[in-house]
This record gives C-alpha cells, structure tokens and sequence, in this order.
C-alpha cells in the first residue's frame, strides 16, 4: 500500500466537515474547522493540516472544548479589545479574535485584541494570512513564544512569516534553526504582552499610513533582499501549492486515512474516494 493517497480537495473538505460535524459541532464551525487544517495542506505544511485532524477528532470527542462557544469580548475601547476564549474550538476563536481586530482597523487604523482561555493550537500563519488578504498587515504573537508576520501584496496572497510554522514543520523544537533561536530570550517579553498561554492579534490598515499600491512596491523590494529560512510563505510559491493541491488533490498519509476511516465508521461517515496513488 502506498505512503500518500491523493483526494480531490472539495471531497476531503466534505469529509473534514462530516467527521467534525457529526461528534456534535454545528454545521457551520466544523466547515471552517476544515477550511482551517486543509489551508496548510495548501500552504506547503502538511504536517499541520489534514494529518491533525484525527488528534483534532480525539480533543473534540474527549471533551476537552465547548465547541459551540464563539468567546465573548469583554473588554472593549476604540481600537483594543479583550476576548474570553472560553474553552472553544482554538483556530475558531482566534478567527473570531482576528475579525474583531480587523473590524477595529477598519475605523481607527489599527485593531489589537488580546485572547485568553483557549487551548493548545497549530502555527497562527492562517489567522495572520486573513488579515493579511484584507488588506492589512497582521502581527500574531502566541505561547511558545510564536511570532508570525503577514503584509498584503501586489501578487494579491499575502507574504508571511510564522517562527512555528519553520520551526515545527521539520521536526525541531522551537528555535532550533538559527534565524529562529532569538525567539527563545524573548519569551518572557511575549508573554507579558500575550500573558502566559494567551494569544495577541493585531491588524494594521496600510492606507492609515499610505497608499497600498506604495506599499506593495516597498514591500516587494524589501521581500527580494531577505535570506530564504524555514517560516516564510512568499505569494508566487504558495500559489504553486495551492494550483497543485486544487489539480491534483490533497495527498493523505495511508495511516492517516486508515485513522480517519476508522472514525468515519464509528460515526456513520461516508468514506472518501481516492483520485491518485
């Protein structure tokens, strides 16, 4: 049996959302707890996207979230805001989180919200990358320490840097890479600001300081002189991945897939069919 079975992306999108759907989360949140995972499958770091979803299945079914919460802020000024994760789903909270920041961008320039109560979690490069498409620059700082940057572009998918995202994708522990390591003495400074286990999010409004087209410019220029390490996901690259996940389909693991196909019977989830081996 082969290592990698490749589906067809809206058929592992429906069977994602079925699986999570069917251990009791609306409809709705468990279509974007998959758009969530198969977005870094797109992205080039598989290692974060459709292989998690069996751990994913287990923390739900364990009981480990309140998976119908959406957080509640509860504090809120013109441009800050603090948001009570309580317990939910983390990628949906911190989408959630994300909106709010963009939402208070929008009218005063710039957004920050502050997250708390929300369990472990993958690399923050899609929350970043979201922001990013808006347009506005994002900042998420999370525990770990975890940095990850994302400014709009020209190529129309943002640029982005995730310190997670490079460090885990290969197996090494955090700051293991040396563009990475000074993550590590600036821990406590994260956490000061993010507090201990917490998340904060920012968006920036490019047009509160200058023309986005301007921006574009400066920020390709500047994308040019920076080394390749691991972390980075540059417009033109990701576009290729995701070109080539959309053709030919999302490759799975066969011990994945036997995992997932496990839990499809255990909840009456029809199985997905295979496009290639």
């Amino acid at each position: 049996m082969p290592d990698l079975i490749c589906s067809r992306l809206d058929d592992i999108r429906r069977y994602a959302t079925d699986l999570v759907a069917a251990l009791g989360v609306a409809r709705p949140r468990a279509a974007a707890m998959a758009a969530h995972l198969l977005w870094f499958d797109a992205a080039g770091a598989s290692t974060f996207g459709i292989a998690t979803l069996t751990r994913w299945l287990e923390r739900i079914d364990g009981g480990e979230f309140d998976a119908g919460t959406e957080g509640k802020v509860i504090t809120e000024r013109n441009a800050t805001a603090v948001l009570d994760g309580e317990n939910g789903l983390p990628p949906l909270i911190l989408e959630r989180a994300a909106g709010v920041a963009v939402e208070k961008a929008r009218e005063a320039g710039f957004g920050l919200v502050r997250v708390h109560h929300i369990g472990r979690t993958g690399p923050s490069a899609v929350i970043a990358a979201e922001v990013a498409i808006g347009p506005f620059a994002a900042i998420v700082l999370g525990p770990g320490p975890s940095l990850c940057l994302a400014i709009p572009s020209g190529a129309g998918l943002p640029a982005v840097f995730d310190s997670a995202l490079g460090s885990n994708a290969a197996g090494e522990a955090p700051g293991a890479h040396p563009a990475q390591a000074w993550l590590e003495g600036v821990t406590a400074w994260t956490e000061a600001l993010a507090t201990e286990g917490g998340w904060l999010i920012a968006a920036i409004g490019i047009s509160a300081w200058e023309q986005l087209t301007a921006f574009h410019v400066r920020a390709e220029e500047a994308l040019r002189r920076v080394e390749a390490t691991p972390g980075q996901l540059h417009p033109a690259t990701w576009e290729a991945r995701r070109r080539n996940v959309r053709e030919q389909g999302v490759p799975i693991p066969t011990a994945v897939r036997n995992e997932l196909a496990r839990w499809a019977e255990r909840l009456g989830v029809a199985p997905i069919a295979n496009v290639s081996r």
